[in-house]
């Protein structure tokens, strides 16, 4: 007897005819997405090490390779702090061009769509006649943000 009743209460309800209003309203979404930039070192010794040969030549050569990823269509600036204490000036090669850094400091903005970008630099320390055979830490900090 129950389920009688409830199936006509439910064949009730589903006959009678209802009426629902219809609205419509239209809003704006806004997203701000902040701009990023991660550097990692691929390739930086920790240290160099001058022998008597590399005073002798009057320079030493040091390598090193960075993997940058952005998402601002500006780019990105790339700061470059040298420690000069171990030659008496730093030659910089790459970023697309070349400077001698004797402030050690450096700033380049490099433009561009968001992706991720392998940086190349070559440095040559200057030795004087001062410069002493021996390990030293690496006096190279390098690092990038938003533009």
């Amino acid at each position: 007897m129950k389920r009688a009743i409830g199936a006509t209460v439910l064949a009730t309800a589903l006959a009678s005819p209802s009426f629902a209003e219809q609205g419509q309203s239209h809003f704006t979404v806004g997203v701000v997405v902040p701009a990023r930039v991660t550097l990692e070192v691929l390739e930086q010794p920790a240290s160099i090490t001058l022998t008597a040969d590399d005073i002798g030549r009057g320079y030493k050569d040091v390598s090193t390779r960075y993997r940058v990823r952005h998402n601002d269509r500006r780019g990105y600036t790339v700061r470059i702090a040298l420690r000069i204490d171990v030659a008496e000036r730093v030659e910089l090669r790459g970023l697309g061009e070349s400077l001698e850094l004797t402030d050690g400091m450096a700033e380049f903005q490099r433009p561009g769509d968001p992706f991720a970008q392998d940086l190349q630099l070559e440095l040559r320390f200057v030795l004087d006649a001062s410069s002493t055979p021996g390990t030293f830490e690496l006096p190279l900090e390098v690092s990038a943000t938003p533009v």
